[in-house]
């Protein structure tokens, strides 16, 4: 492993696997692995080392993206096979984010889920948001907003019940 990139590693595995998760992928960390072998085989021409953490923000959120996209698609075609048990992984980390958190986020559109995930799981300002989704600033505050809103409602609701 080149200098740096072991350390960032060791520093930021777990929260891009939490990221992964959070997002809605069912198999958080094969998604940051993945992320991560991306990251090293373009780590020798990086111009900007500084960029990394933004580079594997935007690789996961895309990567979690293909994965929910696939697994809708599978979804849709019918089963022969019975459905395999969630791994310990997900049970775990259901446990450390709770179930009707994760339940209420998996209601919101994609890219609120998204928005809300990178601005109060990771603590990502909103700039870092934008650049890691692709969108710009304002979209990253209307989307907040409403995904709050919705997000509320749903929590509320749940604790009605």
């Amino acid at each position: 492993m080149q200098p740096g990139f072991e350390e960032l590693f060791h520093q930021q595995f777990e929260p891009m696997k939490r990221l992964a998760f959070l997002l809605g992928a069912d198999d958080a960390e094969n998604i940051a692995q993945e992320a991560f072998l991306r990251l090293h085989r373009r780590w020798p021409g990086l111009r900007e080392p500084d960029k990394a953490l933004a580079y594997l923000h935007r690789t996961v959120v895309n990567l979690a993206k293909s994965r929910l996209r696939h697994l809708r698609v599978v979804r849709r075609a019918p089963r022969e096979e019975p459905g395999l048990a969630d791994s310990a992984e997900v049970h775990v980390l259901t446990g450390l984010v709770g179930g009707s958190v994760r339940a209420a986020l998996a209601q919101l559109t994609e890219r609120q889920r998204q928005v809300l995930v990178l601005r109060y799981w990771l603590g990502l300002d909103q700039a870092a948001i934008g650049g890691a989704l692709g969108i710009a600033v304002g979209t990253v505050k209307a989307t907040n907003s409403q995904a709050l809103d919705r997000l509320r409602t749903l929590l509320t609701t749940e604790e009605v019940r």
